[in-house]
């Protein structure tokens, strides 16, 4: 045993790592394949979450309409038509808009007269 512990010698180490450039564009390796572009085109928002939201909590017809624009959108996203997604999203988003706004109103116009008849109880 001590003769194997004397034989191994640790030497320091002198050499450098090789260098893997791999932004070198020699390199480039070509399957025979055609280069197919990776960019994906832009999708266009289709408020889908905000408009099941506001159909649900908001105010229901217009969040329906909304819900239906969303889903237009989606679909033409999938379709790659770009002008008729961007219009459908424009929709969608005044709907949701429209529905939010619409819920507000439709709170404090419930809300004030409940409050000021419980701080006035005769003229209820």
């Amino acid at each position: 045993m001590a003769e194997l512990s004397k034989s191994i010698e640790l030497q320091p180490i002198t050499s450098q790592p090789p260098n893997y450039d791999l932004d070198d564009s020699s390199q480039h390796v070509s399957l025979g394949y055609p280069e197919v572009p990776t960019t994906v085109p832009s999708q266009v928002t289709d408020y889908l979450p905000l408009s099941l939201c506001t159909m649900l909590y908001c105010f229901l017809p217009i969040g329906l309409i909304a819900l239906l624009y969303s889903i237009r959108v989606r679909e033409a996203n999938l379709a790659g038509d770009q002008a008729r997604a961007q219009r459908a999203s424009r929709i969608a988003c005044v709907l949701n808009i429209l529905a939010v706004v619409s819920a507000g109103i439709t709170v404090v116009s419930v809300m004030l007269p409940i409050m000021f008849c419980s701080l006035d109880n005769a003229n209820c």
